[in-house]
């Protein structure tokens, strides 16, 4: 193994204070309907909607709401990010141990695949101080509109700048689109069950998308690399 790539949401960083809330947030504005987090990890589970954007469009065009993208996104932008970051992006914790990337990025290159803005997980990575442990970002910017996960583009991409060949890399993500976008790139696809909503179900379903290994924990990765 020469390369570990990371998707960042669920995996690095427990977004469901900050993400996770903030579709909640506006679905309950325009519709005025509370959901909860199973049924976010219902749409996230029939893959297509790994932009949270996109799966907050979802939701309510499924509601009959049907509104125009770009307000929708401008309305999530304005409760994640708020002003100078002072929105639910405030909320986001760490879910791996810096030891265990200092460990990781000393042996082998790193990288973050992630449908995030790259502002937004540049943000993130220097608040918690984990930026030096990863040798390339490859943020939304990078990724065109047409080849979001789970297409390979961005694995692919990740790869060709690492210099290293799909048989040589990992891929850890939460995600059915994560684990089908790994085995399209004919990279290892690692399952990580970090949520609370039924972790063994869960499994399960990345299982069937592919994913090789389930760790209910990135904090285990290196059971799976050493």
């Amino acid at each position: 193994m020469q390369a570990v790539i990371f998707d960042m949401d669920g995996v690095l960083i427990d977004v469901s204070g900050s993400y996770r809330l903030t579709i909640k947030e506006v679905i309950y504005e325009r519709t005025g309907v509370n959901i909860n987090d199973e049924l976010i990890q219902r749409y996230k589970n029939r893959g297509g909607v790994n932009d949270d954007w996109d799966l907050t469009d979802r939701i309510l065009a499924d509601m009959k709401l049907k509104a125009p993208k770009k307000d929708v996104a401008e309305t999530f932008q304005k409760k994640y990010i708020g002003t100078n970051f002072t929105g639910n992006i405030k909320n986001e914790k760490l879910l791996i141990k810096k030891e265990i990337l200092e460990r990781i990025n000393n042996k082998y290159k790193t990288a973050i695949v992630t449908g995030r803005p790259r502002k937004e997980a540049l943000y993130t990575l220097n608040k918690f101080e984990i930026v030096e442990y990863f040798d390339l970002l490859i943020a939304l910017e990078d990724i065109p509109s047409n080849k979001k996960k789970p297409h390979p583009y961005a694995l692919n991409l990740a790869l060709d700048r690492l210099g290293v060949i799909p048989q040589e890399a990992i891929y850890a993500g939460d995600c059915v689109d994560d684990m089908v976008a790994a085995a399209r790139a004919d990279i290892y696809p690692l399952g990580i069950t970090t949520s609370d909503i039924n972790p063994k179900i869960q499994g399960k379903i990345l299982t069937e998308r592919g994913a090789k290994t389930i760790l209910d924990s990135i904090n285990r990765i290196m059971e799976v690399l050493e």
